[in-house]
């Protein structure tokens, strides 16, 4: 059951807890929604020198400011106090439909594909050695700010931009600017990899 009124970040049992959960909870919505600390500060009507106390978990705010931030985020005031409870989306092996690339030796299944506030994809990728993806540097750039993230599962594989590739194995991981040109490259058999690919 949720009390009527709202809980005091200052006092009480638990209150470090409840801090650091308003600032990680504060610090995600801003940063899920490209915010700088200036816009949110301005738009709550505090100092952003604040806002920066409150996102590290040094501030005490109360109820007016907490109530201003939530405004300022576009989210229930009790979104700052509880933690949020995700959805379970579960995609069973097999059920996810099979792209093969038009152009490259690589065949993917996309996952996850979320749309709320960011976007994030999340993709198998089954490489073979021969005809690489963005070989020679022409693979497509993403929109600005995307960032790739690559886990190998299986066999090796060059990955990366162009001018600063990496050759990853078995579980390795690589994060890298995907809005530059940059390029996959299986160096074994049998190359599989979890990509996950964040669009700002």
């Amino acid at each position: 059951m949720h009390e009527d009124r709202p809980r005091d970040l200052d006092n009480g049992e638990g209150a470090a807890e409840l801090r650091a959960r308003v600032a990680a909870t504060v610090r995600e919505l801003r940063s899920r929604a490209g915010r700088s600390l200036a816009d949110v500060a301005a738009a709550a009507g505090i100092g952003k020198s604040t806002l920066h106390a409150i996102e590290a978990g040094d501030a005490n705010p109360g109820i007016e400011t907490l109530w201003a931030l939530a405004r300022a985020l576009g989210v229930p005031f009790g979104a700052l106090l509880e933690p949020p409870v995700p959805p379970v989306r579960v995609v069973r092996a097999g059920d996810a439909p099979r792209l093969r690339s038009e152009r490259y030796n690589l065949e993917a299944r996309v996952l996850l594909t979320t749309t709320h506030l960011a976007r994030v994809e999340l993709s198998v990728l089954e490489l073979e050695p021969g005809n690489p993806a963005g070989e020679g540097g022409n693979a497509e750039p993403h929109t600005v700010g995307t960032v790739e993230h690559v886990l190998v599962t299986a066999g090796r594989l060059l990955v990366g931009p162009v001018g600063g590739l990496v050759e990853l194995e078995e579980g390795d991981l690589a994060t890298f600017p995907g809005d530059v040109p940059h390029r996959y490259e299986a160096r074994s058999d049998g190359t599989r990899a979890v990509l996950l690919i964040e669009y700002t």
